[in-house]
């Protein structure tokens, strides 16, 4: 009762947090202004981030399978897939009370039995390491922002780095030790998934026509910022926009521009989301890749 009660104010804090700040940022800026350049987006362009985007949430999707086979939990692609999919559902529409993490540890221990323990520690370990690549890719792409060459701060982006990744993979075998053998792999493929959202960054900012070309890696810095960030929101809703449009003044942004950016990325992520609602009411029954493999000695 007093889960469900928690669970209900932070449902509610964050909706509270995105409806505030939505309201700060369109009483500094018209959504008329907003809705000009989004009619004038172009479409392409817009279609080529949607696959990025669609592209980086399957690779997300097979770090997570690559952490459940490591102990011995082998769930097939398709049910991954399809599992992902209602995650992200869950994630984006009805985040708090069920969030798509929690949907799919209760899914695959009510379907197999498995260890809630094994698998609430794959999906931990699967959000720090995504975390850790927002760690390296901010850190590398930071150097090229004027302002840090300007200060001559350049030179401590390397001992960022490689205590980054040292302190991540010593967590990871202090805390995570079953997975210990996926560290690597999960790691690279995290950065592909980063790296295929900055993209979508990009061809949202390309479809606009209206960015200069060298202000995409500025763009790209404050999307992984809010990306860390966007969990105090409904779905990182709000949050994405105000760090956008703050990030405007800082790198001289169009403001207008940058807000309309981070709602873009906002209604791509709502749209792919909102497919994992079909697999949801089909009721689809999970399978493992091999059959044999179904067995008790991951109940421990």
């Amino acid at each position: 009762m007093k889960k469900t009660k928690k669970n209900l104010f932070s449902t509610f804090l964050k909706i509270g947090v995105t409806l505030l700040l939505l309201y700060a940022i369109f009483t500094k800026i018209p959504f008329d202004e907003v809705w000009e350049i989004l009619k004038k987006s172009n479409g392409i362009f817009l279609g080529i981030s949607l696959l990025f985007f669609v592209l980086s949430q399957w690779i997300s999707a097979k770090r997570l399978l690559l952490l459940f086979k490591s102990v011995n939990f082998s769930l097939s692609d398709n049910s991954n897939y399809i599992l992902y999919l209602i995650g992200m559902f869950y994630n984006f529409f009805i985040p708090g009370g069920i969030g798509g993490d929690t949907y799919k540890v209760y899914i695959l221990h009510k379907r197999f039995d498995w260890s809630v323990k094994k698998l609430s520690a794959a999906v931990l370990l699967d959000r720090f390491i995504g975390l850790t690549a927002i760690g390296i890719l901010l850190t590398s792409l930071i150097v090229f922002i004027p302002f840090i060459i300007e200060e001559n701060l350049v030179w401590v982006a390397p001992f960022i780095l490689i205590a980054g990744v040292l302190s991540s993979y010593y967590f990871t075998k202090r805390i995570f030790l079953s997975f210990l053998k996926a560290y690597w792999k999960s790691l690279f493929l995290s950065m592909l998934v980063q790296v295929l959202q900055c993209l979508s960054i990009v061809f949202i900012l390309k479809s606009m026509a209206t960015t200069e070309v060298n202000q995409y890696i500025p763009y790209v810095v404050v999307f992984l910022i809010s990306s860390v960030l966007s969990v105090f929101s409904f779905s990182g809703i709000g949050i994405r926009e105000m760090i956008f449009y703050q990030a405007a003044t800082l790198f001289v942004f169009h403001s207008t521009t940058a807000v309309t950016v981070g709602l873009l990325f906002s209604i791509l992520t709502a749209f792919v989301s909102l497919s994992g609602i079909i697999f949801h009411f089909r009721k689809p029954e999970f399978t493992l890749k091999e059959v044999s493999s179904i067995t008790t000695q991951n109940n421990t």
